[in-house]
């Protein structure tokens, strides 16, 4: 159900945001970002560095970071800079966000939401009454087309299990959805990020016929290289599964 997970833990432990014109899929006019934007990108500290107390590190490697923010009611962040990225919200609420050049936005994030934004620099704020979660993944890769094989593409291969929720950036959001005794058929995924959203116990079996069982628990984080592999909900449980999908080359 996550790509890789049945090759390597490499670490283990969304969105009504802002725009609407970041939800197209259309990703002519975003895939490349401002150069003024870009610049100002660089000369502003990461979310980690900005706000420590609000951004937590979940795992960063192969050109691909995680983070978890949290922001309490009242709760707000320095101006902070994020590379393309995808995000899931966790607990929705009221945030405010304010532009490096001060214009602000209000933003109702609702939680089971997800997006893909553009390289950004901002500042949040918590303005609501809820404690407000998202799950973030920053792709730190250059743009262009990492070559796989459609055919073997999750989506199409097992299309009542894997739905596409957003492809834009070089980025893919899908949702996996295995109720016990569902199975796939060998498919395809590349270097990816998960959020385990529903836990459930779940059998891997790779290409070569290698096969691992996994317990995924619910709000599990972990980074994935691609792979080929099969999978099948072994439990009793509706496992749900967010996987975002980088369709950039590594550095």
């Amino acid at each position: 159900m996550a790509l890789g997970i049945s090759m390597a833990f490499i670490a283990c432990n969304g969105g009504d945001t802002k725009e609407a014109a970041t939800t197209t899929t259309d990703s002519v006019s975003t895939t490349k970002t401002d150069t003024a934007q870009q610049m100002a990108q660089d000369a502003t500290a990461d979310a980690i560095k900005a706000a420590p107390n609000l951004y937590k590190l979940i795992s960063d490697t192969m050109g691909i970071r995680v983070l978890e923010a949290t922001y309490k009611p009242g709760d707000s962040s320095a101006m902070h800079s994020h590379p393309d990225y995808a995000l899931y919200v966790i607990n929705g609420g009221t945030a405010e966000f304010t532009g490096k050049d001060g214009k602000k936005m209000v933003s109702e994030m609702k939680s089971g939401a997800a997006n893909i934004r553009a390289a950004e620099v901002h500042s949040v704020k918590n303005t609501g009454k809820t404690t407000i979660k998202v799950w973030l993944v920053e792709v730190n890769r250059p743009m262009g087309t990492v070559s796989s094989d459609p055919a073997m593409d999750a989506t199409k291969v097992a299309s009542n299990l894997y739905k596409l929720k957003m492809d834009t950036l070089g980025i893919r959001i899908v949702e996996a959805t295995y109720k016990p005794g569902q199975s796939s058929a060998l498919h395809a995924h590349p270097d990816n990020a998960i959020y385990v959203i529903s836990g459930g116990a779940s059998a891997f079996t790779e290409k070569d016929g290698t096969k691992q069982t996994h317990e995924l628990k619910t709000g599990m984080s972990m980074i994935a290289p691609g792979g080929t592999h099969s999978v099948k909900n072994i439990g009793k449980t509706t496992t749900k599964v967010l996987i975002v999908e980088v369709n950039r080359p590594a550095k």
